[in-house]
């Protein structure tokens, strides 16, 4: 397996990192969510290779999904790590610090002269937005683990830890699964449809998105632009 680079002199360590867990989501039955780590990559690869139910309902994974696949997504969540000193992407776990069963990801929004920051319509103070994704293993469906992490992740992380004022999910809109799974995380719809380009398939797709608005007179702010 190749080695991790070395961050950059000067960056944040895991030590002083925030949001690294781990966190207790539930205890019945017991559920937890902590940094991923590159010792997370065998059974990541073992996982998303059981069958094709992520590659299927993610634009981003691929099938088969190979250690260089793992290696690179883990990478980055510590190189997000180093360079903001915040955590964004964990393992779900069975306990604190064992197997990974699944992923949970957060994403800040960022922005451009083509794509500005959004601001609150009557204080016109700058919003905090981030997109939230997760996966799980089908050895642990049906025990309502994305669920309670999609609800966790948007309540005690998300607006509770780091401030987010606007939390949102994408799924494809013939999804149900994971759409159901946002509506269980307290998200309302808040797109309905919207075609845009899968590169990985080269083909459009329909997507819907769900969103949590921490003030309700944000709910006119709805995001159009999605690039994968």
């Amino acid at each position: 397996m190749t080695a991790p680079t070395t961050p950059p002199a000067g960056s944040y360590t895991r030590e002083s990192a925030k949001c690294m867990g781990p966190y207790t989501v539930c205890t019945e039955p017991a559920l937890y969510l902590s940094a991923v780590e590159f010792s997370d990559i065998p059974e990541m690869v073992r996982i998303l290779n059981i069958n094709q139910d992520v590659y299927n309902g993610s634009a981003l994974f691929q099938y088969p999904y190979l250690e260089a696949h793992a290696q690179d997504r883990v990478q980055k969540a510590h190189e997000t790590v180093s360079a903001i000193g915040i955590n964004t992407h964990w393992a779900m776990r069975t306990t604190p610090h064992g197997p990974l069963i699944g992923w949970a990801h957060l994403h800040f929004d960022h922005y451009d002269e083509k794509h500005p920051q959004p601001v609150h319509p009557d204080t016109g103070i700058p919003l905090v937005v981030a997109d939230i994704g997760y996966w799980l293993s089908p050895e642990h469906t049906g025990k309502g683990f994305a669920a309670r992490v999609g609800r966790y992740l948007v309540e005690d992380i998300a607006m509770k830890d780091m401030g987010c004022d606007i939390v949102r999910a994408v799924s494809y809109v013939e999804n149900w699964p994971s759409r159901k799974v946002a509506e269980r995380s307290g998200m309302e719809l808040e797109l309905a449809s919207k075609s845009i380009l899968i590169p990985k398939l080269g083909v459009m797709r329909d997507i819907c998105t769900y969103a949590v608005h921490k003030d309700p007179a944000t709910k006119s702010i709805i995001k159009l632009d999605y690039d994968y």
